[in-house]
């Protein structure tokens, strides 16, 4: 009688943790490291690359074909030199905002010189800034989600600088993933939208989820989110 029990306890002893779970990509956890370990995402900045914008537009460079656009990257080094030309305070690099990481680990993130002479960066840099909504559809599609990443946040960090409850000023932490009020410590994260919502069915029956914190009975269909900058096609990617 207690050799089923025997079996199933060593059964359960064999059992995987969640958190040796390899669903989550290396640079995902490294990114996620850098939103929370303001210390770490200083340290990933001086080793990064930094995209401009002014006042929300991208700086971009034409190229020989025809109805192409690529995205201007530089290095740390690079940011400091340009702002040092122009005559600007290269504490402006901490104002910069996390985006997203490569496959090998390397912070990118983006700045807005919009405080700066506009043909003087363009100048020094060697590009365009171009309006967000004319230049979207001719970059790549790694390109395109960055630049509408970065646009969206820098945009909620321009336009949340002040505690909706209280109207204090809020600060944001370095990676700018979040603003805290200075006041009453209420945190704001940039809004997060809904895409899509399916029903997910093998033509007799159809997939439904719930949570722990559902009404006895009740269920629903699946629901994906996804961040600024990112397409429908992740979220397709999740759901199959």
């Amino acid at each position: 009688m207690l050799r089923p029990l025997r079996n199933l306890l060593s059964a359960t002893k064999c059992l995987p943790s969640r958190c040796c779970s390899g669903f989550i990509a290396v640079p995902t956890r490294y990114l996620n490291r850098l939103k929370e370990d303001d210390e770490a995402c200083v340290a990933a900045l001086q080793n990064s690359h930094i995209f401009l914008f002014h006042r929300l537009s991208p700086l971009l460079q034409r190229t020989n074909l025809l109805h192409v656009l690529i995205l201007l990257m530089f290095d740390v080094p690079d940011v400091q030199l340009i702002l040092e030309r122009l005559g600007s305070d290269t504490s402006l690099l901490n104002e910069s905002v996390l985006i997203s990481c490569s496959e090998q680990s390397q912070a990118q993130f983006c700045l807005d010189v919009g405080e700066l002479d506009q043909a003087a960066v363009e100048e020094e840099c060697g590009g365009n800034f171009i309006d967000l909504k004319k230049s979207l559809f001719l970059l790549t599609v790694a390109e395109a989600p960055l630049v509408a990443k970065g646009q969206a946040l820098l945009r909620w960090h321009q336009t949340n600088r002040f505690c909706s409850s209280t109207g204090q000023p809020t600060r944001r932490n370095q990676a700018g993933s979040q603003r805290v009020c200075s006041s009453n410590g209420i945190v704001y994260y940039p809004k997060m939208s809904p895409v899509v919502i399916v029903l997910v069915s093998d033509g007799k029956c159809c997939l439904l989820g719930r949570q722990a914190s559902f009404p006895r009975g009740m269920y629903s269909a699946l629901a994906g989110f996804c961040d600024m900058g990112q397409t429908q096609l992740l979220i397709r990617c999740l759901l199959t």
